[in-house]
C-alpha cells in the first residue's frame, strides 16, 4: 500500500470519527445518521485489503458487509438513496457493498458541487 493511500485512509476515518461524534451530539437525526453510514461503509469497503495482513481478512470483510447492510436498510425505510440504482432494487439483496460504493461515489460528488464557488 501506497503512502498515498495510507493518507487517505487516515482522513476517511477522521471523517468517520467526526461523523460519530457529530451524530452522539445530535442522536436521531438522519440525515446525519446517513451521513455516517456512508462514509463508515465506505471505508469499512476501503481498509479490507489494508487490514488483510493485520487480522484475518473475515473480520474487515464482515464488518464491511454489516455496514453496508444498515446503510442499505436505512436508505431503504427512509428512501434517502441518493445514487443513480435505488435502493428497493432487488440486486442490492446480494451486493450491499456494492450499494454503498454506488452511494458514497453520489454523496463525494455532491460534496464536491457544495464547494464549488457560486457565479
Amino acid at each position: 500500500m501506497s503512502t498515498t493511500d495510507q493518507f487517505a485512509l487516515l482522513r476517511a476515518t477522521a471523517v468517520v470519527q467526526r461523523l460519530d461524534t457529530d451524530l452522539t451530539v445530535h442522536p436521531g437525526d438522519r440525515q446525519r445518521e446517513r451521513t455516517y453510514l456512508v462514509h463508515r461503509a465506505a471505508l469499512a469497503d476501503r481498509v479490507v485489503p489494508a487490514l488483510a495482513e493485520a487480522e484475518d481478512p473475515g473480520t474487515s470483510e464482515q464488518d464491511a458487509e454489516d455496514t453496508a447492510r444498515r446503510l442499505l436498510q436505512h436508505d431503504r425505510a427512509h428512501g434517502t438513496g441518493r445514487g443513480p440504482v435505488p435502493a428497493a432494487e432487488p440486486r442490492w439483496d446480494t451486493d450491499a457493498r456494492g450499494y454503498a460504493r454506488q452511494e458514497h461515489a453520489a454523496a463525494v460528488l455532491d460534496e464536491h458541487d457544495q464547494e464549488q464557488p457560486r457565479a
